[in-house]
């Protein structure tokens, strides 16, 4: 069954940074950008079943020319569809690319473009290729959407990376609005990866086909899974800020709102010169401004993608998943994106899941943003709570952590957090 899905960005781009412009409204609805999906194919997670939709790769002319040979997430047993990125053009077997080993092989002399060589190792760019000299490839909007492919095909290989853990056990409060007909109310607070950056269905690049950015497409699937009424997405957040900002701003941003049920806190890709302690320390008092706010709202903190591994943003990133999972208690859970990229990393290119070959991601890996917040927020086996068995600690009872803190406990935070601040 395909269900409307309804693109709601409120943003605006100034200079070269995204940035979310807040509103009393629950959506903003762009007319022109909304779109009709096939849910559950965009939100089928990509570690489960024995097919793939729509999975992108970037095709990249070989040093030589010829035919090239891309490996997907998973060996090919039977191609359904080859399209580029925007799903205007069907490429045809045979002619335009064919399966070799279970890879798929890209014709030469067929109709697929290929970036360049030049193109793709550029003689300047704002970024550096620290591993391998020269410059990346580097490009926002739609330059390395336009330059993808999508393939759809069936596999028989069994997935062998990380899949996200079910934490709807730590969202009790959550899963009592997750009722048929009920509503639900979502706060994001985040970077340019929320904000939407390079994801096809934001207002600002609005290209073909449309694809709504994450947080979008998880309200979608929680609208749609649990049979809701009404989700109402508040996305506060701006591109190019780090958690910092998020500390220093987010109590202003929530005195917006008269209520709030689920907070969703992803940064991180812009915190790569912290330690994981301050990290933490700029997420914790995050958190605890929610929940003196708001003390029946739960959270979600995302744990980001990663960086190219080649560029002067591949900092602390990676280290940050470990971290903060040390935060969660009943009431906040880690949806654990980091580690999903890394499996998927461990198959495919950078390049291939990439809006901008840097720091964002492209439809394909906001798709799997969406998947694994979806995921993360459901209860395991669809089973009651177990309990807790990380957080603040060593303390394993899952009301460890009381909604607010002890006034004493916030002052020590703040105070430390003021303190890495002047330090920085």
């Amino acid at each position: 069954m395909k269900t409307k899905i309804k693109s709601v960005i409120c943003a605006c781009i100034g200079a070269a940074v995204l940035a979310a412009v807040p509103t009393q409204a629950a959506y903003q609805v762009c007319a022109e950008t909304q779109n009709t999906y096939d849910v559950a194919k965009i939100l089928a997670p990509v570690w489960e079943g024995d097919t793939c939709y729509q999975e992108s790769v970037l095709p990249v002319a070989g040093a030589y020319g010829g035919d090239i040979t891309i490996p997907l997430l998973y060996s090919i047993n039977r191609v359904l569809e080859v399209q580029n990125a925007a799903l205007t053009v069907t490429y045809q077997e045979g002619r335009d690319y064919s399966v070799k080993d279970g890879e798929l092989v890209v014709h030469w002399q067929g109709d697929i473009p290929m970036m360049s060589r030049a193109e793709f190792y550029p003689t300047d760019s704002p970024f550096a290729n620290l591993e391998d000299g020269g410059y990346l490839a580097f490009g926002e909007g739609a330059y390395f959407h336009n330059k993808q492919i999508v393939v759809s095909y069936t596999h028989k290989s069994k997935y062998d990376g990380y899949v996200p853990e079910n934490k709807g056990h730590l969202l009790p409060k959550l899963h009592q609005k997750l009722v048929a007909d009920g509503s639900l109310d979502l706060f994001v607070l985040g970077d340019s990866i929320s904000v939407g950056a390079n994801s096809s269905g934001f207002s600002d690049i609005h290209v073909s086909p449309y694809l709504p950015i994450y947080p979008q497409l998880f309200a979608d699937g929680l609208q749609q899974g649990y049979a809701l009424k009404n989700v109402n997405l508040y996305n506060h957040s701006v591109g190019g800020k780090t958690s910092g900002w998020g500390m220093a701003h987010i109590e202003e941003m929530l005195a917006e709102h008269q209520n709030v049920d689920l907070a969703i806190l992803a940064f991180g890709m812009n915190d790569g010169s912290l330690s994981v302690a301050e990290f933490n320390t700029n997420l914790t008092l995050m958190l605890l401004a929610v929940q003196e706010r708001f003390p029946n709202a739960e959270i979600l903190l995302v744990a980001p993608m990663l960086p190219n591994p080649k560029s002067s943003f591949n900092q602390n990133q990676a280290q940050f998943a470990s971290g903060v999972l040390e935060l969660e208690s009943e009431g906040v859970a880690v949806a654990d994106v980091t580690s999903v990229h890394q499996s998927l990393l461990a198959r495919k290119a950078y390049a291939d899941m990439t809006g901008n070959n840097i720091n964002h991601p492209n439809d394909y890996l906001a798709r799997v943003y969406a998947q694994t917040l979806l995921a993360t927020v459901q209860k395991k086996n669809g089973g009651q709570p177990d309990g807790v068995s990380r957080g603040c600690g060593a303390v394993t009872e899952s009301a460890f952590c009381a909604p607010i803190l002890a006034a004493s406990a916030v002052a020590f935070i703040r105070k430390k957090a003021n303190k890495n601040r002047r330090k920085r």
